[in-house]
């Protein structure tokens, strides 16, 4: 698994400028899970990798650090469904450290009992990363490169290594070719869209009059489309009259909506509440294996910024992991190759309409430099989509099976805020 390139930077830049002076480094052991002991050193080289997770994937605590104001009064979810717990930014970031601890040894134990090892590429990277850190940096941290290293190849190998190690090629549960194909074709879409919000500049749903009037404008687009056959140039279009109207408004109404490739944009709104922006990332709290197929998303749910889009109007995704079942079944629900009007709640709040064009993900997505097809290319991630819910599943049951004690005085004295105040002297 790669650390996203915006990680890794901020990791070494935080390693080479900190300075330790909470007094960390003892007792020599910070936790035992299933007999295993890990050195302090290794526990705040984890609370460190959970701390930089945290802060990059959390939008809000991403802009909070930016312009230097305080965010360790902000609260996580942490868990989901009837478990889930809003616990302080601190708290949070303690207890996935602990969990991804205890993770570690069950991937460890799970691997030992396949007879697995990692994949070659992917454990080369983890050096090259450990090449940039030097050693006086770390021990600067309270725990030196040995640690750190550790730390880096238990959580960049162990998930991927058993995941792909089982359902992959050779594995004792791979998937067929056409198990990989059936669920292609079941779940990854690609399409363009003109996404509207049937909510007013307050956040109140529009009435049946001001509905009607955002279909009659889609449905205007819609036979735009039939008439020249580019949707592209339609959402040219539609795009300037957002902004004409904008520019004969009163001004900026503040409301936010959402894209249709799911992220959250932020900044003014258009005259009809929609608009585009810049992504409001959510935080993931379980590790995850997804790997970098296509250039949209690595293992550690990063951009990995190693491949542009061609077309910024494209947008592919697996409707089984994208989570919002609402919108993906809107989308399914058009045709492939056709455009239609169709109308949703948005992640299960936002009344929404729009205008979508179907596409077939192997005719729009180029073969990449190797002659792949977008099927070939994403086969791991497709396995992912597959098979990591009931993989998860499984090893976080195991996972809390097995013994685990943390030294609550390195726990409480070795925290995230004074993790967090050493890296900025």
């Amino acid at each position: 698994m790669q650390l996203s390139r915006r990680i890794k930077q901020a990791a070494v830049a935080a390693l080479a400028s900190a300075v330790l002076l909470s007094g960390c480094s003892t007792p020599a052991v910070a936790a035992t899970v299933d007999g295993k002991p890990y050195s302090t050193g290794v526990y705040l080289a984890y609370l460190y990798q959970m701390y930089v997770q945290t802060f990059e994937s959390n939008y809000t605590l991403y802009m909070l650090q930016y312009y230097g104001q305080d965010p360790w009064d902000q609260t996580m979810t942490y868990g989901e469904g009837d478990d889930a717990q809003e616990l302080s930014l601190e708290d949070y970031i303690i207890q996935i450290t602990k969990d991804t601890i205890i993770r570690q040894k069950a991937l460890e134990n799970k691997i030992a009992e396949y007879g697995l090892t990692p994949d070659e590429e992917t454990a080369q990277n983890i050096e090259s990363q450990l090449a940039q850190v030097s050693n006086d940096d770390i021990l600067q941290m309270g725990f030196n490169k040995e640690s750190y290293a550790e730390m880096l190849r238990a959580y960049g190998l162990n998930e991927q290594t058993l995941f792909y190690g089982l359902y992959d090629n050779g594995g004792e549960r791979a998937m067929s070719d056409e198990e990989i194909r059936t669920y292609f074709e079941e779940n990854y879409l690609s399409y363009k869209i003109i996404e509207v919000s049937l909510t007013d500049s307050s956040g109140s749903d529009m009435d049946e009059d001001e509905i009607a009037e955002v279909r009659e404008e889609l449905e205007g687009y819609l036979d735009m489309y039939n008439e020249n056959g580019d949707f592209d140039k339609v959402i040219e279009q539609y795009e300037a009259d957002q902004q004409e109207s904008t520019t004969g408004s009163d001004g900026d109404s503040g409301s936010e909506t959402t894209t249709g490739d799911g992220t959250t944009t932020t900044g003014g709104t258009t005259a009809d509440g929609t608009t585009t922006g810049t992504e409001d990332g959510g935080t993931t709290t379980e590790p995850t294996t997804a790997p970098t197929d296509s250039g949209e998303e690595s293992g550690d749910g990063e951009s990995t910024d190693e491949e542009e889009e061609t077309d910024p109007n494209l947008h592919n995704i697996d409707a089984n992991t994208y989570g919002d079942e609402a919108f993906t079944d809107a989308v399914k629900s058009v045709a492939v190759g056709e455009a239609e009007i169709v109308e949703y709640k948005k992640g299960n709040t936002t009344n929404t309409m729009a205008l979508v064009l179907r596409l077939d993900p192997e005719e729009v997505n180029e073969p990449n430099e190797d002659g792949e097809t977008y099927f070939e290319q994403n086969r791991q991630a497709i396995i992912y989509g597959a098979k990591y819910e009931e993989f998860n599943d499984e090893i976080t049951e195991y996972a809390n099976s097995l013994d685990a004690e943390f030294d609550e005085g390195v726990v409480r004295k070795c925290t995230p805020r004074q993790l967090e105040e050493d890296m900025s002297r």
